[in-house]
């Protein structure tokens, strides 16, 4: 449960960079020489990500049983061991979901601030 928490906090910090450079600045990360500036911002989400560190344990013990509940399920519907459900959930909503929610965070990001993710040329 905590990887998923962590992985959804990171999320929120690089879409929220994500929009605020490009807002700020009328360019994409991804423009050439953009990197040192985008990385200034989400910076400053980095810290604030490590001072709410222990809500963020907090919130992913809490949701740690429905993890569980999925676990069983996964084993249960597939009919495989405790250690394969887990590693098919590591698979499937850590790595796929979050990379389909940074994919939406920064999609997100880039349609609200007006701003393409890839400029033309790039």
């Amino acid at each position: 449960a905590y990887g998923f928490v962590s992985n959804v906090s990171g999320v929120i910090a690089v879409s929220s960079a994500w929009f605020i450079f490009s807002k700020k600045t009328g360019l994409s990360p991804m423009t050439p020489g953009q990197k040192p500036a985008f990385l200034a911002i989400y910076a400053g989400f980095t810290v604030m990500l490590n001072i709410i560190r222990p809500a963020r344990f907090a919130f992913a013990m809490a949701i740690s049983p429905y993890f569980e509940r999925i676990r069983k399920y996964i084993g249960s519907k597939f009919g495989v061991s405790p250690k394969v459900a887990a590693v098919l959930m590591i698979v499937f909503i850590n790595f796929l979901g979050s990379c389909s929610l940074m994919a939406l965070g920064v999609g997100l990001a880039s349609l609200l601030s007006g701003v393409p993710v890839w400029a033309a040329g790039n």
